[in-house]
């Protein structure tokens, strides 16, 4: 059920805050995503409050209307959504008058941006979007750091053993890999099968590899390569049966997943913003559980007097505008829900499967197409093709971006073109990709 009147309330209520307080200088913009955000939830009440968000998922006009938010490259379709998503337009006048402003007088306009970045709501939204309390979430750069303060913080002696796989992203097992270096640490790198058969399998990997040595676990929530949705509770489960923690990268699921970030049953748990939440660039989060905060070492020593989440925050003078830009794609992502944001997503990956299934019948699909193997991610391989140059291809006779995943050192086994739609791609994008890959 979606009970979108909850969000709308909340939206207009942060936004307007924001908007009415002496520090903003955008309420404009404020009020054209409040109006956005209404706009929205009524069309959604039309449609029904207890409608189903698969009954939504396919309605064109709908999301030609969260598509109007945005401004988009006329000239591109944008497939590669996985790496970063576009921001809002009201977003993006919010960052630009902000580095205006702070540019002018920065030795002055620093201190005050950053007590209006401290009261525009942005914690409390994103804190919102985990369903976490305030107090247990971090803001940071983006998923990298957020993973890294935990990978390179957590206490561990030599012999101490890491549970991760070879389809985690690289930086973390980069970073994995310089404390085996330096601590000597143990790592047991799974390799899982392309496609996994079940989730259960999945599951079972770890289990297999995890032990009385083990003291972490890396699991990637959505793979990045393949798409590969993967089962954080079975392993978390797994893992503090023998008192080892669960570190989850979010990246790719922070946005579209239907459940309490502490509902996964992890300790610590990554991700950006940037990416599913729709937020500019440069916003990523942190949460962990409060048994853990105080043996965390900091990345960076903030001053003593900083407690809590807020101590790994701290990184010395940084663009402090860039937060309040974040509110009104967070408003955005607020009033639309992840639990439709997934719908439509899996809607538009089945229709691309299905008419990649008929043009391209020797394509091979790196997850299964049964219900949780995936969210938004879709990667394929087409034989004696390079994904590399498929990728050039696309891009410049069709002006479709999509994104090579062939490369990587540690799981070289995968080769495929990942195709990454957004929530306001629309079909007809997803068909000129595929005559596109028909035509060679």
């Amino acid at each position: 059920m979606i009970n979108r009147r909850h969000f709308a309330i909340r939206t207009v209520g942060t936004l307007g805050a924001l908007a009415l307080s002496p520090a903003a200088a955008f309420a404009d913009q404020l009020n054209a995503t409040v109006a956005l955000s209404n706009r929205l939830d009524q069309e959604l009440t039309k449609l029904g409050n207890a409608a189903a968000p698969e009954l939504i998922a396919n309605d064109e006009k709908f999301w030609a209307r969260v598509r109007s938010a945005y401004t988009l490259n006329p000239d591109v379709v944008n497939l590669d959504h996985g790496w970063t998503n576009p921001t809002t337009r009201a977003a993006v006048e919010e960052l630009v008058r902000g580095a205006r402003r702070l540019e002018a007088l920065p030795a002055e306009e620093l201190d005050r941006l950053f007590f209006a970045s401290s009261s525009t709501g942005v914690r409390p939204a994103l804190a919102e979007a985990m369903e976490v309390p305030l107090a247990e979430i971090a803001l940071v750069r983006n998923a990298t750091e957020a993973l890294n303060t935990v990978l390179l913080g957590l206490p561990l002696n030599a012999g101490d053993e890491i549970v991760c796989s070879v389809h985690d992203y690289f930086a973390m097992l980069d970073s994995l890999e310089q404390r085996r270096a330096r601590d000597g640490v143990v790592l047991r790198m799974i390799r899982p099968p392309i496609p996994a058969p079940s989730l259960e399998a999945l599951a079972e990997l770890y289990q297999a590899a995890i032990g009385p040595r083990t003291r972490l676990v890396l699991v990637t929530h959505v793979s990045n390569l393949t798409g590969q949705l993967f089962p954080v509770q079975p392993i978390a489960a797994a893992a503090h049966r023998v008192g080892a923690e669960v570190v989850v990268d979010g990246a790719q699921s922070l946005g579209v997943q239907g459940e309490p970030v502490s509902a996964l049953g992890c300790d610590y748990y990554g991700a950006s913003a940037h990416k599913w939440l729709g937020t500019p660039v440069g916003l990523g989060v942190l949460w962990m559980r409060p048994a853990h905060v105080a043996k965390i070492w900091p990345t960076v020593p903030p001053p003593p007097d900083v407690t809590g989440m807020r101590r790994f925050e701290w990184i010395g003078t940084a663009p402090a505008y860039l937060e309040p830009a974040a509110l009104p794609a967070l408003a955005l992502h607020r009033s639309l829900g992840a639990a439709l944001k997934a719908a439509r997503l899996r809607y538009l990956s089945s229709h691309l499967r299905k008419r990649i299934t008929v043009a391209l019948p020797n394509a091979r699909f790196y997850t299964l197409a049964e219900p949780g193997m995936s969210i938004g991610i879709t990667t394929i391989e087409l034989p004696e093709v390079l994904s590399d140059s498929l990728q050039k291809r696309l891009r410049e006779r069709h002006q479709i971006l999509t994104q090579s995943m062939a490369g990587n050192k540690r799981a070289p086994e995968i080769r495929g073109l990942r195709i990454t739609p957004n929530v306001y791609t629309t079909p007809a994008e997803i068909d000129r990709l595929v005559s596109a890959l028909k035509a060679g």
